[in-house]
C-alpha cells in the first residue's frame, strides 16, 4: 500500500487541484492514451472546458479519478471503465 501512495505522490507532486491540465498532461498523469482520455471526457467521467480547439481538464478531477482507480483492486479488467 505504501508503494501505491509513493507512486501517486510522484505523479501529482507539482500539481495543485486548481491547476488546469492539457490532454497530454492528463494522459501522463493517469498513464492512459489520448483516445482513452477522450472516452472518459465523452462519457462524463472527467470534467473539462474547451480552450480553443482543445480541452483543459481540472487537476482535482483527475486526482479524484486516480484515487478511485487506485482504490479498486485490479483483476485484469479496464480500470477506467
Amino acid at each position: 500500500m505504501k508503494k501505491v501512495f509513493i507512486t501517486f505522490f510522484e505523479r501529482v507532486r507539482n500539481k495543485e487541484p486548481d491547476d488546469w491540465l492539457t490532454l497530454q498532461e492528463l494522459c501522463e498523469l493517469l498513464h492512459i492514451s489520448e483516445s482513452k482520455a477522450r472516452s472518459l471526457k465523452k462519457s462524463g467521467r472527467i470534467g473539462f472546458i474547451k480552450s480553443g480547439k482543445g480541452s483543459m481538464f481540472l487537476a482535482g478531477d483527475a486526482f479524484g479519478l486516480l484515487e478511485r482507480v487506485e482504490a479498486v483492486p485490479r483483476n485484469g479488467n479496464d480500470i477506467y471503465s
